[in-house]
Protein backbone atom coordinates (compact mmCIF):
# COMPACT_ATOMS: atom_id res chain seq x y z
CA UNK A 1 0.00 0.00 0.00
CA UNK A 2 1.35 3.05 -0.84
CA UNK A 3 1.95 5.63 2.27
CA UNK A 4 0.75 9.10 2.64
CA UNK A 5 3.61 11.38 2.27
CA UNK A 6 3.59 14.96 4.75
CA UNK A 7 5.83 17.16 5.97
CA UNK A 8 4.63 17.65 9.28
CA UNK A 9 2.48 15.14 11.46
CA UNK A 10 1.42 17.23 14.36
CA UNK A 11 0.25 15.14 17.29
CA UNK A 12 -1.75 17.08 19.90
CA UNK A 13 -4.26 17.38 22.15
CA UNK A 14 -7.47 18.81 21.05
CA UNK A 15 -8.71 21.37 18.40
CA UNK A 16 -7.96 24.55 19.62
CA UNK A 17 -8.53 27.57 17.45
CA UNK A 18 -4.99 29.03 17.57
CA UNK A 19 -3.56 25.64 16.57
CA UNK A 20 -6.00 25.25 13.61
CA UNK A 21 -5.21 28.58 12.83
CA UNK A 22 -1.12 27.90 12.74
CA UNK A 23 -1.70 24.75 11.11
CA UNK A 24 -3.75 26.63 8.14
CA UNK A 25 -0.91 29.09 8.04
CA UNK A 26 1.63 26.98 7.46
CA UNK A 27 -0.90 25.02 4.82
CA UNK A 28 -0.73 28.25 3.09
CA UNK A 29 3.30 28.11 2.73
CA UNK A 30 2.56 25.28 0.37
CA UNK A 31 3.55 22.64 3.26
CA UNK A 32 1.68 19.17 3.36
CA UNK A 33 0.16 18.81 7.48
CA UNK A 34 -1.55 16.67 8.90
CA UNK A 35 -3.00 17.53 12.64
CA UNK A 36 -3.59 14.36 14.56
CA UNK A 37 -5.92 14.89 17.79
CA UNK A 38 -6.85 12.63 20.81
CA UNK A 39 -10.97 13.90 21.00
CA UNK A 40 -12.49 17.39 22.58
CA UNK A 41 -11.46 18.66 25.98
CA UNK A 42 -12.55 21.80 27.95
CA UNK A 43 -8.66 23.23 28.60
CA UNK A 44 -8.92 25.51 25.39
CA UNK A 45 -11.93 26.72 23.44
CA UNK A 46 -12.12 23.84 20.42
CA UNK A 47 -13.04 24.38 16.85
CA UNK A 48 -15.50 21.78 15.12
CA UNK A 49 -13.68 20.94 12.24
CA UNK A 50 -14.73 20.94 8.22
CA UNK A 51 -12.35 19.48 6.05
CA UNK A 52 -13.86 21.60 3.32
CA UNK A 53 -13.18 24.40 5.27
CA UNK A 54 -8.83 23.76 5.68
CA UNK A 55 -5.76 23.36 4.09
CA UNK A 56 -4.31 20.78 5.67
CA UNK A 57 -5.57 17.29 6.85
CA UNK A 58 -6.62 15.75 10.56
CA UNK A 59 -7.20 12.00 11.91
CA UNK A 60 -8.68 11.55 15.18
CA UNK A 61 -7.19 8.95 17.01
CA UNK A 62 -10.23 9.11 19.72
CA UNK A 63 -13.85 11.01 19.16
CA UNK A 64 -15.46 12.48 22.07
CA UNK A 65 -14.00 13.75 25.74
CA UNK A 66 -10.24 13.92 25.37
CA UNK A 67 -9.83 12.90 29.22
CA UNK A 68 -12.42 9.50 28.94
CA UNK A 69 -9.63 8.47 25.64
CA UNK A 70 -8.38 4.54 26.33
CA UNK A 71 -4.33 5.69 26.04
CA UNK A 72 -3.89 2.26 25.41
CA UNK A 73 -5.99 2.29 22.58
CA UNK A 74 -4.92 5.56 21.58
CA UNK A 75 -1.31 4.79 21.15
CA UNK A 76 -2.20 1.58 19.34
CA UNK A 77 -4.34 3.87 16.45
CA UNK A 78 -1.69 6.52 16.15
CA UNK A 79 0.85 3.18 15.53
CA UNK A 80 -1.28 1.66 13.32
CA UNK A 81 -1.66 5.63 11.44
CA UNK A 82 1.60 5.95 11.54
CA UNK A 83 2.48 2.70 9.77
CA UNK A 84 0.45 4.24 6.39
CA UNK A 85 2.30 7.60 6.45
CA UNK A 86 5.49 8.76 5.64
CA UNK A 87 6.37 11.61 7.38
CA UNK A 88 9.24 14.59 7.13
CA UNK A 89 9.08 16.34 10.75
CA UNK A 90 6.76 14.60 13.99
CA UNK A 91 6.38 17.19 16.24
CA UNK A 92 5.08 16.92 19.60
CA UNK A 93 2.48 19.31 21.41
CA UNK A 94 4.59 19.10 24.91
CA UNK A 95 4.56 15.98 27.17
CA UNK A 96 0.94 15.80 27.95
CA UNK A 97 0.07 12.82 26.27
CA UNK A 98 1.61 9.23 27.26
CA UNK A 99 0.82 7.83 24.38
CA UNK A 100 2.88 10.49 21.97
CA UNK A 101 5.86 10.17 24.24
CA UNK A 102 5.69 6.27 24.35
CA UNK A 103 5.33 6.69 20.18
CA UNK A 104 8.68 9.07 20.28
CA UNK A 105 10.96 5.88 20.92
CA UNK A 106 9.79 4.49 18.16
CA UNK A 107 10.23 7.56 15.48
CA UNK A 108 13.13 8.60 14.43
CA UNK A 109 15.21 10.69 16.23
CA UNK A 110 16.11 12.89 13.38
CA UNK A 111 12.33 13.55 12.69
CA UNK A 112 10.93 14.18 16.18
CA UNK A 113 10.36 17.97 17.29
CA UNK A 114 8.74 19.14 20.33
CA UNK A 115 6.62 21.94 21.24
CA UNK A 116 7.40 23.37 24.84
CA UNK A 117 4.26 26.03 25.88
CA UNK A 118 5.54 25.97 29.90
CA UNK A 119 8.07 27.92 31.77
CA UNK A 120 11.25 26.23 33.19
CA UNK A 121 10.15 26.70 36.56
CA UNK A 122 6.62 25.22 36.14
CA UNK A 123 8.25 21.78 34.54
CA UNK A 124 8.62 19.43 37.46
CA UNK A 125 11.99 17.59 36.48
CA UNK A 126 11.81 15.16 39.81
CA UNK A 127 11.12 11.42 40.52
CA UNK A 128 9.77 9.85 36.95
CA UNK A 129 8.45 12.48 35.63
CA UNK A 130 10.99 14.17 35.53
CA UNK A 131 13.04 10.98 33.53
CA UNK A 132 10.23 10.62 31.09
CA UNK A 133 10.54 13.93 30.44
CA UNK A 134 14.31 13.70 29.72
CA UNK A 135 13.86 10.65 27.77
CA UNK A 136 11.69 12.05 25.59
CA UNK A 137 13.45 15.41 25.11
CA UNK A 138 16.67 12.79 24.30
CA UNK A 139 14.56 11.58 21.30
CA UNK A 140 14.30 14.80 20.08
CA UNK A 141 16.53 16.57 17.01
CA UNK A 142 14.74 20.27 17.15
CA UNK A 143 12.40 21.91 19.72
CA UNK A 144 9.72 24.76 19.54
CA UNK A 145 9.54 26.77 23.20
CA UNK A 146 7.20 29.90 22.73
CA UNK A 147 9.28 32.55 24.13
CA UNK A 148 12.41 32.48 26.29
CA UNK A 149 11.47 31.17 29.94
CA UNK A 150 10.37 28.29 27.95
CA UNK A 151 13.53 28.01 26.03
CA UNK A 152 15.31 28.06 29.01
CA UNK A 153 14.14 24.70 29.90
CA UNK A 154 16.50 22.98 26.83
CA UNK A 155 19.24 25.84 28.16
CA UNK A 156 19.38 23.44 31.70
CA UNK A 157 19.28 20.31 30.11
CA UNK A 158 22.02 20.74 27.86
CA UNK A 159 20.22 20.92 25.16
CA UNK A 160 22.22 20.34 21.42
CA UNK A 161 19.33 19.98 18.87
CA UNK A 162 17.88 23.01 16.78
CA UNK A 163 16.24 25.32 18.89
CA UNK A 164 13.93 28.09 17.30
CA UNK A 165 11.57 30.41 19.44
CA UNK A 166 8.08 30.79 18.08
CA UNK A 167 6.84 34.04 19.80
CA UNK A 168 3.58 32.69 20.54
CA UNK A 169 1.63 29.57 20.58
CA UNK A 170 -0.36 29.87 17.83
CA UNK A 171 -2.11 32.36 15.89
CA UNK A 172 -5.30 34.02 17.32
CA UNK A 173 -8.21 35.53 15.03
CA UNK A 174 -7.32 39.10 14.66
CA UNK A 175 -9.52 40.85 12.89
CA UNK A 176 -10.39 44.82 12.41
CA UNK A 177 -8.99 46.78 15.40
CA UNK A 178 -10.68 50.22 16.74
CA UNK A 179 -8.59 51.07 19.42
CA UNK A 180 -8.29 54.46 21.16
CA UNK A 181 -5.53 56.22 22.75
CA UNK A 182 -7.77 58.00 25.70
CA UNK A 183 -8.88 56.22 29.09
CA UNK A 184 -12.52 55.54 30.54
CA UNK A 185 -13.12 57.44 33.27
CA UNK A 186 -13.47 55.38 35.93
CA UNK A 187 -10.91 53.31 34.28
CA UNK A 188 -12.11 49.92 32.69
CA UNK A 189 -9.92 46.48 33.78
CA UNK A 190 -11.13 43.26 32.53
CA UNK A 191 -10.20 39.78 32.81
CA UNK A 192 -11.22 36.89 30.10
CA UNK A 193 -10.43 33.20 30.89
CA UNK A 194 -11.67 30.22 32.67
CA UNK A 195 -13.05 30.76 36.27
CA UNK A 196 -10.73 28.55 38.09
CA UNK A 197 -8.10 28.11 40.99
CA UNK A 198 -5.18 28.37 38.66
CA UNK A 199 -6.03 31.79 37.55
CA UNK A 200 -6.24 33.65 41.41
CA UNK A 201 -9.07 35.49 40.39
CA UNK A 202 -10.00 35.29 44.24
CA UNK A 203 -7.12 37.14 44.94
CA UNK A 204 -7.88 39.79 42.07
CA UNK A 205 -11.64 39.73 43.32
CA UNK A 206 -10.81 40.71 46.79
CA UNK A 207 -8.42 43.69 45.95
CA UNK A 208 -10.93 45.04 43.47
CA UNK A 209 -13.62 44.66 46.23
CA UNK A 210 -11.35 47.24 48.16
CA UNK A 211 -10.55 49.86 45.47
CA UNK A 212 -14.31 50.41 44.70
CA UNK A 213 -13.38 53.64 42.32
CA UNK A 214 -11.99 50.91 39.79
CA UNK A 215 -13.94 48.93 37.47
CA UNK A 216 -13.76 45.33 36.75
CA UNK A 217 -15.47 42.95 34.40
CA UNK A 218 -14.66 39.57 35.11
CA UNK A 219 -15.51 37.57 31.42
CA UNK A 220 -15.89 33.74 31.67
CA UNK A 221 -17.33 30.70 33.47
CA UNK A 222 -15.98 27.86 35.49
CA UNK A 223 -16.01 25.95 38.38
CA UNK A 224 -15.16 28.97 41.03
CA UNK A 225 -17.72 31.41 39.36
CA UNK A 226 -20.23 31.23 42.76
CA UNK A 227 -17.15 31.90 45.01
CA UNK A 228 -16.19 34.88 43.45
CA UNK A 229 -19.65 36.52 42.76
CA UNK A 230 -20.12 36.03 46.93
CA UNK A 231 -17.44 37.84 47.62
CA UNK A 232 -17.30 40.58 44.75
CA UNK A 233 -18.19 44.01 45.51
CA UNK A 234 -20.60 46.53 43.03
CA UNK A 235 -17.73 47.32 40.96
CA UNK A 236 -17.05 44.30 39.78
CA UNK A 237 -19.33 42.42 36.69
CA UNK A 238 -19.39 39.14 35.75
CA UNK A 239 -20.63 38.27 32.38
CA UNK A 240 -20.00 34.46 31.92
CA UNK A 241 -18.77 32.96 28.88
CA UNK A 242 -18.75 35.22 25.69
CA UNK A 243 -18.03 33.79 22.15
CA UNK A 244 -15.06 34.70 20.42
CA UNK A 245 -16.71 36.97 17.34
CA UNK A 246 -18.39 39.02 20.10
CA UNK A 247 -15.16 39.74 22.50
CA UNK A 248 -13.86 42.12 20.37
CA UNK A 249 -16.30 44.66 21.31
CA UNK A 250 -15.96 43.65 24.84
CA UNK A 251 -12.03 44.64 24.46
CA UNK A 252 -13.13 47.63 22.89
CA UNK A 253 -14.76 48.96 25.71
CA UNK A 254 -12.40 48.67 28.35
CA UNK A 255 -8.59 50.08 29.39
CA UNK A 256 -6.32 47.48 30.68
CA UNK A 257 -6.27 43.45 30.67
CA UNK A 258 -5.19 41.89 33.87
CA UNK A 259 -3.98 37.95 34.12
CA UNK A 260 -3.46 37.23 38.16
CA UNK A 261 -2.55 33.46 37.42
CA UNK A 262 -0.43 31.32 40.10
CA UNK A 263 0.19 29.29 37.00
CA UNK A 264 0.34 30.46 33.41
CA UNK A 265 2.48 28.42 30.76
CA UNK A 266 1.84 31.10 28.44
CA UNK A 267 -0.84 32.88 28.10
CA UNK A 268 -2.43 33.52 24.25
CA UNK A 269 -5.02 35.73 25.78
CA UNK A 270 -2.27 38.79 26.38
CA UNK A 271 -1.81 38.56 22.68
CA UNK A 272 -5.50 38.69 22.02
CA UNK A 273 -5.70 41.95 24.54
CA UNK A 274 -2.66 43.30 23.23
CA UNK A 275 -3.49 43.41 19.75
CA UNK A 276 -7.03 45.17 20.68
CA UNK A 277 -5.26 48.23 22.12
CA UNK A 278 -5.42 46.96 25.75
CA UNK A 279 -2.12 47.87 27.84
CA UNK A 280 -1.64 44.67 30.19
CA UNK A 281 -0.87 43.89 33.63
CA UNK A 282 0.44 40.33 34.29
CA UNK A 283 1.28 38.30 37.19
CA UNK A 284 5.35 36.89 38.19
CA UNK A 285 3.89 33.56 37.31
CA UNK A 286 2.75 34.35 33.39
CA UNK A 287 4.84 32.84 31.07
CA UNK A 288 4.26 35.25 28.10
CA UNK A 289 5.56 38.34 30.26
CA UNK A 290 9.12 38.40 28.95
CA UNK A 291 8.42 38.04 25.48
CA UNK A 292 5.20 40.34 24.92
CA UNK A 293 5.32 42.87 28.52
CA UNK A 294 9.00 43.51 29.39
CA UNK A 295 10.35 43.27 25.63
CA UNK A 296 7.35 44.92 23.98
CA UNK A 297 7.14 47.83 26.91
CA UNK A 298 3.51 46.72 27.09
CA UNK A 299 2.34 47.30 30.39
CA UNK A 300 3.48 46.31 34.18
CA UNK A 301 4.07 42.64 36.08
CA UNK A 302 3.19 42.53 39.84
CA UNK A 303 3.63 39.14 42.76
CA UNK A 304 0.53 36.66 42.34
CA UNK A 305 0.32 37.31 45.75
CA UNK A 306 1.01 41.07 46.43
CA UNK A 307 -1.62 43.30 46.62
CA UNK A 308 0.81 46.20 47.08
CA UNK A 309 2.35 44.85 44.05
CA UNK A 310 -0.77 44.91 41.97
CA UNK A 311 -1.36 48.50 43.35
CA UNK A 312 1.76 49.80 41.94
CA UNK A 313 1.75 47.94 38.87
CA UNK A 314 -2.06 49.82 38.29
CA UNK A 315 -0.38 53.46 39.36
CA UNK A 316 2.76 52.94 37.31
CA UNK A 317 0.80 52.05 34.24
CA UNK A 318 -1.73 55.68 34.90
CA UNK A 319 1.60 57.28 35.28
CA UNK A 320 2.83 56.58 31.92
CA UNK A 321 -1.03 55.72 30.13
CA UNK A 322 0.90 57.44 26.66
CA UNK A 323 3.74 56.12 26.03
CA UNK A 324 2.69 52.65 27.07
CA UNK A 325 -0.68 52.90 25.01
CA UNK A 326 1.58 53.87 21.88
CA UNK A 327 3.80 51.54 22.73
CA UNK A 328 0.34 48.87 22.78
CA UNK A 329 -0.66 50.36 19.18
CA UNK A 330 2.65 50.21 17.74
CA UNK A 331 3.19 46.63 18.06
CA UNK A 332 3.84 44.83 14.49
CA UNK A 333 1.19 42.37 14.59
CA UNK A 334 1.81 41.03 11.30
CA UNK A 335 5.60 40.45 11.78
CA UNK A 336 4.98 38.33 14.91
CA UNK A 337 2.96 36.00 12.46
CA UNK A 338 5.01 35.58 10.26
CA UNK A 339 8.45 35.25 12.53
CA UNK A 340 6.38 32.40 14.12
CA UNK A 341 5.90 30.55 11.23
CA UNK A 342 9.32 31.21 9.79
CA UNK A 343 10.43 29.42 12.73
CA UNK A 344 8.18 26.45 12.00
CA UNK A 345 9.19 26.13 8.76
CA UNK A 346 12.67 26.85 9.48
CA UNK A 347 12.52 23.33 12.20
CA UNK A 348 11.27 21.96 9.82
CA UNK A 349 13.63 22.64 6.92
CA UNK A 350 10.99 23.19 4.97
CA UNK A 351 11.12 25.67 2.07
CA UNK A 352 8.51 28.37 2.03
CA UNK A 353 6.62 27.00 -1.26
CA UNK A 354 3.77 30.07 -1.35
CA UNK A 355 5.81 31.82 -3.73
CA UNK A 356 5.42 29.46 -6.17
CA UNK A 357 1.99 29.31 -6.09
CA UNK A 358 0.07 32.28 -8.42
Amino acid sequence: MKKREYDIVYLTNTPSFYKLNLCEAIALKGVRILLVLYGYGAEAVNRKLDPKCLNFDFEFIHTGDSNRRNKLATFLRLCRLMRGIRAGKVIYSGWLAPEYNLYSLFSPKSRNVVINESRADDIGMAGLRGRVKRLVVGRMSGALPSGRPQKEFFDRLGFRGQVECTGSVGLFAKGKRSPRMEMNRPPKFLYVGRLIDCKNLEFLVRAFTKWSHLQLTIVGKGEDEAKLKAIAGPNITFTGFIDNDRLAEVYDAHDVFILPSKYEPWGLVVEEALYRGLPVLVSDKVGSGPDLVRDLHSGFFFQHDDEQSLRWAIDELFRTWPQTKRRVLGIDWDSRESDQIAAYLRILGVQDKSSFYP
